[in-house]
C-alpha cells in the first residue's frame, strides 16, 4: 500500500514538474533558447575537449586491465582507506587526474567487465567524483581568480574532499567482494581502440545533454529570480563551471570550494548517464557530495590560513571558456601512460596468439 501511496506521488511531483516546465519554456522561449546556445557553445569548447580524451584513455587503461595491474601493489592501502579491492582505487585516481563524471564511468566499466563487484562498483562510484586539475589550475585558477596559486589551493582542497569522503563512504557503505575476479588478462578488451572511442564518445553525448538542459535552467532562473545572489547560488549548485564564473572574485575562496565539492546538479547526472547498468542511491550519492562539498570547504579554509593567496580582480569578459581545456602536465602524463598502456595489451595480445599458434 505504501509504495502504490508513494509511486502515485512520484507520477504527480513528475507531471507537475513538466507541466511547470513546459510553461517557462512557453514564457520565456528566447530566454530557454539562448541558455541552449550556451550550453552547446560550453559543450564544444570545454567539455569535449577537455574530457573527451580523459574519458577515452580512461576507458583504455580499464578496458586493457591496466588499471587492476598497476594497482595491485596499493591493495593494503585500498582496502584500510576505502574498504575496496585495488581496482576500486584505480578508478579514484583516474578520477582524480580526468575529472568529474570519470570515476562513475570507470566504475561502470569495471562492473561490466567483472572485474569488482556490484556494490564495491557503487561504493567507488560514490567517491569518485571530483574536479580535475586542468579545470581548477587553468580555469579557475588562471582566468577566473588571476591567481594559480588559488587554482592549485582548490585542487589539493579537492583531493582532500574526496579522500576523507571516501574514508567515510567505506566505513558507512557495506560491500561484498568478488569471490572470484576477473584477472588482469581476462578484461583485455580485443578490440581496445574501437570500443574505448565507443565508449568515450556515448557518454560524452550523454554528458552534453545534460549540461544543454541545465544551462537553459540557469538561463531561467536568471531571468525570473528578484536578486542576483539567487541567481549566482542556483547557478553553482545546478552546473558548476557556470557557477565558479558567477562566484569567483565576488564570493569568498572556500565558499567557491564547497561548490566544487559538491559539484553540481549536472555533474550528478552526468555521473548517473555515465552509469548505464550499475544503479547508484541517488539520495545517499546527493548526500555524499554535500559532505564532500564541507570538507573541501573546510579544508579550503584551513589551506587559506597556512597559505594565503589573493585573488585578483574578476572580469568576466577576460575569463574565456578554452582555457579550461587539458593541456597539463597531469592531462599530458596520462596521454603518455595510457599510451604505453596500449602498446602493451597489444603486444600481451599477440604474445598470447603465437603462444596460441604454437
Amino acid at each position: 500500500m505504501k509504495d502504490k501511496k508513494l509511486f502515485r506521488y512520484r507520477k504527480i511531483i513528475t507531471l507537475s514538474a513538466i507541466v511547470v516546465g513546459c510553461y517557462l519554456c512557453l514564457r520565456y522561449t528566447q530566454v530557454c533558447a539562448d541558455g541552449i546556445k550556451k550550453g552547446i557553445l560550453f559543450c564544444i569548447e570545454v567539455l569535449v575537449p577537455s574530457l573527451y580524451v580523459f574519458m577515452m584513455l580512461s576507458a583504455a587503461v580499464i578496458r586493457s586491465g591496466i588499471a587492476v595491474s598497476v594497482t595491485r601493489p596499493l591493495g593494503k592501502l585500498s582496502r584500510f582507506l576505502f574498504r575496496l579491492p585495488p581496482s576500486g582505487l584505480a578508478v579514484i585516481l583516474l578520477s582524480i587526474l580526468g575529472g568529474y563524471p570519470v570515476g562513475a564511468r570507470c566504475a561502470a566499466m569495471l562492473y561490466e567487465q567483472g572485474g569488482i563487484s556490484r556494490s564495491d562498483a557503487e561504493k567507488a562510484a560514490d567517491i569518485a567524483v571530483c574536479a580535475g586539475p586542468g579545470f581548477l589550475i587553468n580555469y579557475v585558477g588562471n582566468a577566473l581568480l588571476g591567481n594559480r596559486q588559488a587554482g592549485i589551493l582548490l585542487l589539493c582542497a579537492e583531493i582532500t574532499g574526496v579522500l576523507i569522503t571516501g574514508v567515510i563512504v567505506g566505513r558507512t557503505m557495506r560491500s561484498t567482494p568478488l569471490p572470484h575476479p576477473r584477472s588482469a588478462n581476462a578484461l583485455v578488451s580485443h578490440n581496445l581502440l574501437i570500443d574505448s572511442v565507443t565508449d568515450a564518445s556515448r557518454a560524452t553525448l550523454r554528458m552534453c545533454g545534460m549540461v544543454v538542459i541545465c544551462t537553459a535552467m540557469i538561463a531561467v532562473i536568471g531571468e525570473i529570480s528578484p536578486d542576483e545572489r539567487i541567481t549566482d547560488v542556483a547557478s553553482a549548485l545546478i552546473e558548476i563551471t557556470e557557477g565558479c564564473h558567477r562566484l569567483c572574485g565576488h564570493y569568498p575562496l572556500y565558499m567557491i570550494a564547497f561548490f566544487i565539492g559538491f559539484g553540481g546538479i549536472s555533474v550528478h547526472l552526468q555521473a548517473f548517464a555515465g552509469m548505464d547498468e550499475l544503479p547508484v542511491k541517488k539520495g545517499l550519492f546527493f548526500l555524499y557530495r554535500i559532505i564532500q562539498g564541507i570538507i573541501t570547504a573546510a579544508a579550503a579554509y584551513s589551506y587559506l590560513m597556512i597559505f594565503p593567496v589573493e585573488q585578483g580582480v574578476f572580469n568576466s569578459t577576460d575569463a574565456r571558456l578554452t582555457v579550461a581545456k587539458s593541456a597539463t602536465l597531469a592531462g599530458s602524463s596520462a596521454l603518455v601512460m595510457c599510451s604505453v598502456c596500449f602498446i602493451g595489451a597489444i603486444h600481451r595480445r599477440r604474445t598470447g596468439l603465437e603462444q596460441g599458434h604454437t
